[in-house]
Formats: C-alpha cells, sequence, structure tokens
C-alpha cells in the first residue's frame, strides 16, 4: 500500500472517531479510536496514527501521500448540546423579540398542559427591537434608525455575557440593506464583536427558520473557525499537503475558509454522510437506490432513506433543546440509542434503554474506565456476541464479568431475573427503539420497507440486523466491508457542494417570469463563484434549480427541481406536473388548484471523482470447512445466545473472508471495527467488492 496514493476520512463520533481509508488500487481499511471531549483534535491524532502504526510508516510519511482528507467534526453540535456556544445577542424589527420563543406559534403536544415552551436559543433580554420596517416586497415603511441602532450596539458591547451579534429583521431576505448597514455599523462601535446577518445566512421567507439559524450560526463564529484552524494546522505540521474538506449539514464538503464565514453548516453534518454512503453502495452492488439507511454507533442510531437515488432534504432539523436550523439539511433522523445507551429500570419496573449515554468517557461497564451502569454492548458482550479478547481487533481489553456485575445490580436484581435473561431484554429493547425509528421515516410516511434495501454500519449494527430486517419484513441486507465506518464511508463518496437560496413568492396563474429568472441567474453567479473558488474543473460542476411550491392555503411546501435553467409558459407547465405529481406521491392527492412559490435553490456541486467502492481483487478461494460446507473458514465455535436459547455458534474473522464465501447461522463475523451476528434461519455471503449481503 506504500506506493499507493490516499484517500482518508475521519469523522468525529460520539463514542468513536472513525477514520476509513483506501487508495488508487482500492484497496480500504478502517480504524477506531475513542472520542476525546477535552480536544476533539487529539482523537484525530490517535486514528490517524493508529492507521500509519498498521500500515509500518511514520504518520507523515502517510499524510505525504494523502491526495484527499475529509473530515466530519462534531464541535458544533456538542457545543449547542452542552450550551458552550459563544453568549449571543440578537438584533430584530422592533415589535418582534419574541420571533424565538414564539417559534412557529404552536406547540409540538397542544394537548399536554405540562409541557412549556423551550427556552429560546438566544434570551429575551439579550434580544433587542430596531426601530425599522419594510414590507414583503421590499419597499421601506419606516427608515432604519441608525441612531438608536448605534446606541443599542454601544449597549450591547459593554456587556460581559455577549460575545456575538445575530442580526434578523423583517423582509430582510426581500430587502437586506438595513441588514447590511446594522453590519457596517457593528463593525465601527464593537469591531471585535463577530456577527451574522440572516440574508447572507439564509435568505428565506420563514422569519422564524431564518432568525434561529442566524443565531445559531453568529454563536458559533468564533469556536468552528478556531477548530478548523486547529485542525489545519495539526495535520500541516503532520506532513499533510492540501486543504482538508469538512462535512457539511447538506450532505456535501466544503473547504474550511467557506465555513469559517458560515459555520452553522457544520452542525450536526456527520450522519448526513449515512444517506449517501447507502446510495452509493447501494448502486454500486444492487443497481438501484431504494435503501433504509442505519447507523447505529455508540451514542445514536441515525436513520435515511433514499428513494431512486433522491436524499431527501429539511428545514425542520433540530439540535440541542429543539432548536430549528433552518438551513437546508439531509433528512436524517437520530434516536438516543447506541452501543453505549445506558439500560435502566424506572419505578415502575419498566426497563428503558436510552436515551443517555456512556460515550468513551467513562464508556459501558466493561471499558473498565469507570462506568458501572450497564449498556447495549454489555449485554452484547454478556451474551456472546462480542470477543472478550478481540474487541477493536483486540486493541481494548474488556471485562465480561464487569459486564455482568453492572446488569445484576442495576436491572436483573430489580426485574427478578438472571443476568443472562436481562442482558437479551436490553438487546431487545434496543432493537425496538431501532424498529420504532425506522418505522417512523418510512410506515408513517407511506414508505413499505419490504421494497427497500435494509442498509447499515456502525460499530453496533451488525448486532441488530437480521433481527431488525426480519421485524421489517425485508429480503435483503447490505453492510459495507468497512460498515464499522460507515459514515466516512459517504465522506469519501461525497461532493463539493453548497445551496444558494432566495425568497420570491409567485404563483403559476400569474407568474413573475422576469424576476424570477433574475434571481436564478444572481444564484447561478454566486455558485459559479463558490465553484471558481475551489478550483474546480469545468467538466466536473454542475448546478441543480430547485422551488418550494404549495397549494394555496396550505402551511407547508414541498420543493420541486426546476426543468430547466430559466423558466418561460412551457417550463413553467413542467414545473406545476412535477409539483402535481410530488403532492400526490407524499400526500396521495392532487388537485386542480394553481401553485404557489415561495423559496428558489441553486445546488453548486463539485463532483470530486472519488469512489470508496472499487472491485476488489479475489485474492484465492479459503478451503471448504468440513464441518458445515461453507466456503469460509470457522476461526471457532462459542456459545451465543440465539433464539432465546444457547447454541454452539460458529466464529469467522472477517479479515479472512473473500469474495464469494458463503455463510449461514448460528455464527458470528468479528471485525476489528464491527461485529454480525446470524441467527439461525439467516445466511451471508461475501460479494465481489468484499460487502456482505445478508438474507435474515
Amino acid at each position: 500500500m506504500t506506493n499507493q496514493r490516499l484517500q482518508l476520512a475521519v469523522d468525529i463520533g460520539g463514542t468513536f472517531t472513525d477514520l476509513y481509508l483506501d487508495d488508487d488500487a482500492g484497496v480500504t481499511a478502517s480504524y477506531k479510536s475513542p472520542t476525546t471531549y477535552d480536544d476533539l483534535t487529539k482523537g484525530v491524532h490517535s486514528v490517524l496514527q493508529k492507521a500509519a502504526d498498521d500500515l509500518g510508516e511514520s504518520l507523515e510519511e502517510m499524510l505525504g501521500r494523502t491526495t484527499s482528507f475529509v473530515h466530519g467534526t462534531t464541535v458544533a453540535t456538542n457545543a449547542i448540546i452542552e450550551g458552550t456556544t459563544a453568549p449571543t445577542a440578537l438584533l430584530v424589527t422592533d415589535g418582534f423579540r419574541d420571533v424565538l420563543w414564539m417559534r412557529d406559534g404552536g406547540k409540538e403536544d397542544p394537548y399536554d398542559w405540562d409541557m412549556d415552551y423551550p427556552d429560546p436559543f438566544v434570551p429575551r433580554r439579550l434580544t433587542f427591537g430596531i426601530e425599522e420596517r419594510v414590507t414583503a416586497e421590499g419597499d421601506i415603511v419606516t427608515p432604519l434608525n441608525e441612531a438608536q441602532a448605534r446606541r443599542v450596539v454601544q449597549t450591547i458591547g459593554k456587556r460581559d455575557d455577549v460575545e456575538a451579534i445575530a442580526v434578523s429583521l423583517l423582509w430582510a431576505h426581500a430587502f437586506p440593506e438595513h441588514e447590511r448597514r446594522l453590519g457596517e455599523i457593528i463593525e465601527e462601535e464593537v469591531p471585535q464583536m463577530d456577527y451574522s446577518l440572516s440574508h447572507r445566512v439564509n435568505p428565506i421567507i420563514r422569519e422564524y427558520r431564518r432568525t434561529s439559524s442566524t443565531a445559531i450560526d453568529a454563536s458559533l463564529s468564533e469556536l468552528v473557525p478556531q477548530y478548523l484552524g486547529d485542525l489545519e494546522r495539526r495535520l500541516a505540521e503532520l506532513g499533510f499537503e492540501g486543504k482538508p474538506l469538512i462535512v457539511t449539514s447538506n450532505g456535501g464538503v466544503m473547504h474550511p475558509e467557506e465555513l469559517r464565514k458560515t459555520p452553522v453548516w457544520t452542525v450536526d453534518a456527520g450522519p448526513t454522510m449515512l444517506p449517501v454512503a447507502a446510495a452509493h453502495v447501494t448502486n454500486h452492488e444492487l443497481g438501484h437506490e431504494n435503501v433504509i439507511a442505519v447507523d447505529m454507533g455508540g451514542t445514536s442510531i441515525d436513520i435515511g432513506v433514499v428513494r431512486d437515488g433522491d436524499i431527501p432534504r429539511t428545514r425542520e432539523a433540530t439540535v440541542g433543546d429543539d432548536y430549528v436550523l433552518g438551513i437546508e439539511k439531509v433528512d436524517v433522523k437520530s434516536v438516543g440509542a447506541g452501543g453505549g445507551s445506558i439500560a435502566w429500570v424506572d419505578a415502575g419496573n419498566l426497563l428503558h434503554v436510552g436515551p443517555r449515554s456512556a460515550g468513551s468517557t467513562p464508556g459501558p461497564a466493561c471499558y473498565q474506565r469507570g462506568g458501572d451502569e450497564p449498556t447495549v454492548t454489555d449485554a452484547a458482550l454478556v451474551l456472546g456476541y462480542l470477543n472478550e479478547d478481540y474487541f477493536l481487533g483486540g486493541t481494548m481489553e474488556i471485562s465480561r464479568n464487569a459486564a455482568e456485575d453492572a446488569i445484576e445490580e442495576h436491572v436483573a436484581k430489580d426485574l427478578g431475573i438472571d443476568v443472562v435473561e436481562a442482558a437479551h431484554t436490553i438487546y431487545t429493547a434496543a432493537a425496538q427503539t431501532s424498529l420504532n425509528g425506522i418505522r417512523e421515516v418510512t410506515i408513517e410516511r407511506g414508505i413499505d420497507p419490504r421494497q427497500f434495501t435494509l442498509f447499515g454500519g456502525g460499530g453496533s449494527f451488525g448486532l441488530f440486523a437480521a433481527a431488525i430486517a426480519d421485524e421489517l419484513r425485508t429480503d435483503e441486507v447490505l453492510l459495507p466491508a468497512e460498515s464499522g465506518v460507515v459514515s466516512s464511508v459517504g465522506c469519501v463518496a461525497s461532493d463539493v457542494r453548497r445551496d444558494f437560496t432566495t425568497s420570491h413568492f409567485t404563483r403559476s396563474d400569474d407568474f413573475d417570469f422576469e424576476q424570477v429568472n433574475e434571481l436564478l441567474d444572481t444564484l447561478g453567479s454566486r455558485a459559479d463563484a463558490f465553484l471558481n473558488r475551489t478550483d474546480m474543473p469545468q467538466d466536473r460542476r454542475s448546478l441543480s434549480r430547485f422551488a418550494s411550491a404549495r397549494y394555496p392555503q396550505q402551511v407547508w411546501e414541498l420543493e420541486v427541481e426546476l426543468p430547466s435553467s430559466k423558466l418561460n409558459s412551457e417550463s413553467l407547465a413542467a414545473l406545476v406536473e412535477r409539483f402535481h405529481e410530488v403532492h400526490e406521491s407524499t400526500y396521495g392527492f392532487r388537485t386542480d388548484e394553481h401553485v404557489e412559490f415561495l423559496d428558489w435553490r441553486i445546488e453548486a456541486n463539485g463532483h470530486t471523482q472519488t469512489s470508496p467502492i472499487t472491485d476488489q481483487v479475489d485474492g484465492g478461494q479459503p478451503d471448504t470447512n468440513e464441518a458445515d460446507g461453507s466456503r469460509t473458514p470457522v476461526r471457532e465455535t462459542r456459545p451465543i445466545y440465539v433464539d432465546d436459547s444457547w447454541v454452539d455458534g460458529k466464529v469467522y474473522r472477517v479479515s479472512s473472508l473473500h469474495p464469494g464465501a458463503t455463510m449461514s447461522g448460528p455464527a458470528i463475523l468479528e471485525g476489528e471495527n464491527t461485529t454480525i451476528v446470524l441467527p439461525s434461519a439467516s445466511s451471508l455471503s461475501v460479494t465481489e467488492s468484499g460487502n456482505f449481503r445478508l438474507n435474515p
């Protein structure tokens, strides 16, 4: 491998920091190292060093032949969840100080009288009204009161509890001049203060979403650039000569200099790589892109759906205490149950798994790092699924006795059952949590999971893949060769991407062709300028155009791709018909009413020409195993708990498998970064690319 150029992808998770590596010949490898919460770059350094040691070279040598380094970081997400973002003040149009508190004007559950409104991202005491007012069409009703604005900014500058300013004025997307002037006043009065303007961050018509995303962006305006700078410096010191690419919320990657301007795009970005990996690998292996994608790591389960290759987006994504991001984010649902999720019994003697996680510190009880509460990982160890001597490829010592003690103390004793039954109950509860999350994004949205391939990865998904597929009645399960780092696989497959959005209301029966086409030209120029900054060759660029549309009196919109770069009467008719089709597919009906258009978006893509999938050369067929006739060597057998009883399960080492290998359950496949459980009636085969097709 030492003569080949490398592509590296490092994704920071709640428990482990993952590294996916491949070279020009398509040879791949994956590594995990515990996430270091005090300094995330330490975990990055650690996992890179682990890979270099495995390759038998120095870290400088490995990074010296690395041509692409893609990185997904949780620094922004963690800061929001932990409340460590920069204290931020908010400037709004006078009379609209409650925009973040009122949100969309309704509670999530209007029948729950005990449910209070969550606190706003910026407290009301730090929200200031500025005298100004424009119409939805951009006409000035009340000029900006610059003297008052200057006094407010001066007052903010004297406070010790404010480090950034967000500016979100009513209808600023239609008339941004007042926001621009406020930015100039901030620079004049408090030049040391970071600030964000809503028309630059997220110029859309919905005020709450625009304001929320701007406030979040401002609060990250020091933290994220500082982290990216530290990462670039550390990589340069270690021998990497290129620019890292950073994973973003829209399912693409950007250079750090772009994200320094709008750090909100790094929030909750890592999980967006899951559907990217699912679409890429499934299309390569099966020739279709209808996939239910699941990534079950140490802290949570991420779930996404890909339909005909389309990766859905949403502006409803939340982070922390249900703060709405408001930006176009890949639609991935996260559920608080992973390998590190803690099992606990409530006052009514009911078992729960998660959402609290043991993380990497102190970690599950079996890690012996101070954790004494039982987790899903502890249960899997007790049930025989995990190998005490081969956890993370034998690089991390775990204790079955510690796992048994924790389950006995916190679960078995309270439920009046033995340790094995308690462990199996924890395992079943975790599987049910996964199922509930999958059903929410499939069946509840009119999607029949039986018509989709179940694709999954993460360090824990293989433990549950067969059981989940059996409950969903899904006939086909696909796990990538490096399934333990599935989101990192998506990092390598992702393109350089950025969205450019604006709002302009018009109707299909009275369409404003001139203004819409002018806006599309402006967005296109901004998209081209972005791709120019990335030095992306012309033959690897593409622009996709979209509109958000609805029927009259509808509250929410659906996004539809435009049939052409410019709209005329003919292409408008095609666009309207597309909307009718999307609406019928989504909600089950269509009408003959006219269509209203609100937002216009151009997605700029720079295709990286990288792929995490290359057909591997068959290194020769393994000897036939006389015990069961399979073409895969059985390393050993050990007792495993399947089908409500202990059986002697065959144990295979993933590193010894070859393309074409087949095996049947009951069995365990052990890899350095993942474990796959095969119940008695299931079977598995290895594809020519080294991926795993499981028949539940």
